[in-house]
């Protein structure tokens, strides 16, 4: 073999081995960037369907404590009158004003995150923090309702305990007009009408927020695989 020929064919070799090197690495990239994609989908759905969960939450244990500061108001309105209310009206407002009351939100698919590195990937810091401070004001709301929840709590064990269950729960249900009378009872009960609710707006607004950042961030992908299945 002539060197002509010699370095033709190591040119061809060469250039062979290169060039499909170049077209694995390509392949392979484009192989890693559809995974993080489809990750980083997959994590923000999960993200968004758990913060929507915690809003509907949030919302119903606000809702809560606006329907027990009418009871109490049911109570105080027709303390003198009792007797004469429909017993199930009573019960109806009793059994809000006693209901075992508290909440807890999930934070198992932002730990996702973190532990996935999806963070690094979403090339978006904004979008990173608006997931953050969403889950913090989930947090946040967290502690602030079940702190009013346990003061309540505190208050009905000062008045109903091994002392006084017998006067006020003889046959097992509270006696709404022994309660009332007593003027630990008639505290207690004003105390809930008069607690201002805490205020969670600002936490909603940061948990809306976010889900819109993903929807919004998630509409690019959703619209390219439309068009691709079409």
């Amino acid at each position: 073999m002539s060197p002509k020929e010699f370095f033709l064919n190591f040119n061809i070799s060469f250039w062979s081995i290169f060039l499909g090197m170049v077209c694995t690495f390509i392949g392979q990239g484009m192989i890693d960037r559809k995974a993080d994609r489809e990750d980083v989908r997959s994590s923000l759905e999960l993200v968004k369907t758990e913060l929507a969960a915690n809003l509907e939450d949030i919302k119903t244990m606000a809702d809560y404590l606006v329907d027990e500061r009418k009871s109490a108001q049911y109570f105080l309105d027709n303390r003198a009158n009792l007797d004469k209310c429909p017993v199930d009206s009573i019960y109806f407002h009793s059994g809000l004003l006693f209901a075992d009351a508290s909440i807890t939100l999930s934070h198992d698919a932002l730990e996702l995150l973190k532990m996935s590195a999806i963070f690094q990937k979403l090339g978006n810091n904004q979008l990173s923090m608006d997931i953050i401070r969403a889950y913090d004001s989930c947090e946040y709301s967290v502690s602030l309702y079940n702190k009013y929840i346990s003061d309540r709590d505190d208050k009905f064990n000062d008045t109903i305990n091994e002392k006084t269950v017998l006067q006020f729960a003889s046959t097992g249900n509270i006696d709404m007009k022994k309660f009332m009378k007593n003027s630990y009872g008639l505290y207690t009960i004003r105390w809930i009408k008069n607690q201002v609710a805490p205020d969670t707006e600002l936490f909603v607004n940061d948990i809306e927020k976010a889900i819109k950042a993903i929807d919004e961030y998630l509409l690019p992908v959703r619209h390219y695989k439309n068009k691709k299945n079409k």
